[in-house]
């Protein structure tokens, strides 16, 4: 018996030591997480510019008149276009009808119907914040210092925790969260609204901003970086509190999950900016909720589409953009106005990313590939489409040579005029490449039909395990059988880099980057290109 107890004893012993040592390494590891992320190492290629680059008071304070200079006479445009520029959340690349998609969207669809639309448009980003970013301001948006979510500065104690825990276990490769280099669009940028106020428009902006949490610091206010007129969130609808705003009043400190009216709310609002400023040259940015998890349509959306709430939720968006084009109609607007319709990344848990391998979050196409519609009647053709790859950066300059305007020219523009391909009067890409990040790593590169990536957290975001950098990351580059017999060896989790001709795969199924070296070698140049010129300056100061 004394034998048998003094046994238990010892296994309990041992049992327990066992358990000290694992939480030893376990604090061991995240004390060395958490030395990272304090320092910021480990981020990416990127990580290491020195975040002093974004806090340019002297730049910020240089009116957008003294960089933005008219076109010349033979180059401007013959009439100046008013402009609404909507874009989506999360929806899907193949949720829309004019797409293939299974859903009703006969509002959208008939953009597409009486304009232009593309087939390979990107998104700047996977995710919303440095894809609006990006959007707004005409440049990869990683010269904005936005890099990723800008996350709500008020948040419970429990959202924080998890928040801290999350970007502790990015260091592990357990997740992938990350902090941008600035926590909202710095005053240097100029955006579109601010541009085209040098040409005397009205500027408005309804919807989620999510440049910044202006519930907790004024200056990230649209209002303060152009919009003459604002309604709407401070960022997205699952970020409680999530207040509404009219302004640079706040109207509800938090809105919660009654959110069945906010789609209905900021319609009206669009709609009475467009009314207001009928006699005048305007810009209208309509960033919609939709559909961004929770999904709480208007009642009378509820049972409307056989795929659920996510379903109701595209038909309430499609309403909602029928109800703006049906406004601009009956004001005698329409002819007159360019209506642009997009997405700020792919879809999320749910949505249909049209076949596309890939969802939010991932540079694969399925993760920012989006759509674009543009439909201005006697302008534009209708039911043309373009195959040529373009990028939400390209709006920024597109719509500045409509008003007349030339590019800021204190300031590197990554975007391109997309006139000529709006027209037919060109069909190829005005881009020699177009690159695609992942917080502050380049992951990957399109060029021509090539699309050519380093490594993506291809198991599904945000979990990063096939990663550099990280400890699940180091195992998959290091997962390698070498075989004696033969002298080969073999990496068994195949960790890239990748190549994709998109022409014949555009699913992104079969890697040939062995087959066609050459390529991936040139696509890697461009990559380290851009990188070295991003580093010798972040910001792309003239």
């Amino acid at each position: 018996m004394r034998a048998r107890a003094f046994g238990e004893m010892l296994r309990g012993a041992m049992r327990a030591r066992a358990r000290l040592v694992c939480f030893a390494r376990l604090a061991a590891l995240l004390a060395a997480a958490g030395a990272a992320l304090a320092c910021g190492a480990g981020e990416g290629d990127l990580a290491g510019v020195d975040p002093a680059a974004f806090a340019d008071a002297a730049q910020g304070a240089a009116a957008p008149a003294s960089v933005i200079a008219p076109l010349a006479a033979d180059a401007a445009p013959a009439r100046k276009p008013n402009v609404v520029l909507i874009v989506a959340d999360d929806l899907g690349w193949g949720d829309l009808g004019s797409y293939g998609g299974a859903l009703a969207t006969p509002s959208i669809d008939r953009l597409a119907a009486e304009g232009v639309r593309f087939t390979d448009f990107y998104a700047s980003a996977p995710v919303c914040s440095p894809s609006r970013a990006g959007l707004l301001t005409g440049r990869y948006p990683l010269r904005t210092g936005i890099s990723y979510i800008v996350f709500a500065a008020e948040a419970s104690f429990r959202q924080r925790l998890s928040l801290l825990a999350a970007k502790l276990g990015t260091r592990l490769g357990a997740s992938d969260f990350h902090d941008s280099f600035v926590a909202g669009l710095p005053a240097s940028e100029i955006t579109i609204a601010e541009a085209l106020r040098v040409a005397g428009y009205a500027t408005g902006m309804v919807g989620k901003w999510h440049l910044g949490d202006f519930s907790h610091d004024r200056q990230y206010l649209p209002t303060r970086h152009g919009f003459d007129f604002f309604e709407g969130l401070p960022h997205s609808n699952d970020e409680f509190p999530v207040a509404y705003w009219r302004g640079e009043q706040e109207q509800t400190p938090d809105i919660g999950l009654a959110q069945e009216g906010i789609t209905a709310d900021l319609t009206r609002a669009a709609i009475e900016f467009v009314e207001a400023n009928r006699d005048r040259p305007f810009f209208l940015y309509f960033a919609h909720k939709n559909v961004h998890l929770p999904l709480y349509p208007a009642e009378r959306f509820r049972g409307a589409s056989p795929a659920g709430a996510y379903g109701d939720s595209v038909a309430e968006l499609d309403a909602s953009v029928g109800e703006i084009v049906a406004a601009l109609a009956r004001l005698g607007l329409r002819d007159d106005t360019l209506v642009l319709f997009t997405s700020d990344n792919g879809p999320w848990f749910q949505g249909s990313a049209g076949g596309l391998r890939g969802r939010k979050g991932m540079p694969f196409e399925g993760g920012v590939r989006v759509p674009l519609l543009a439909s201005w009647p006697g302008a534009l053709p209708a039911g043309r489409v373009v195959g040529a790859p373009a990028m939400n950066i390209d709006v920024f300059p597109t719509l500045l040579a409509r008003a007349g305007l030339a590019a800021p020219r204190d300031r590197a523009i990554d975007g391109r005029d997309l006139w000529p391909l709006l027209t037919g009067a060109a069909s190829a890409s005005p881009h020699e490449a177009l690159f695609f990040f992942h917080d502050k790593q380049l992951d990957g590169v399109r060029a021509g039909a090539w699309k050519y990536y380093r490594h993506v957290n291809r198991l599904c975001w945000p979990l990063p395990y096939d990663k550099p950098g990280t400890l699940p990351g180091e195992q998959t580059a290091g997962y390698v059988h070498a075989d004696a017999k033969t002298g080969r060896s073999a990496n068994l989790l195949d960790a890239g880099p990748m190549l994709y001709d998109l022409a014949r795969d555009p699913g992104e199924a079969y890697d040939v980057a062995e087959r066609r070296p050459d390529e991936a070698a040139r696509l890697e140049a461009l990559a380290a290109a851009w990188e070295a010129a991003f580093v010798a300056n972040p910001r792309g100061w003239r």
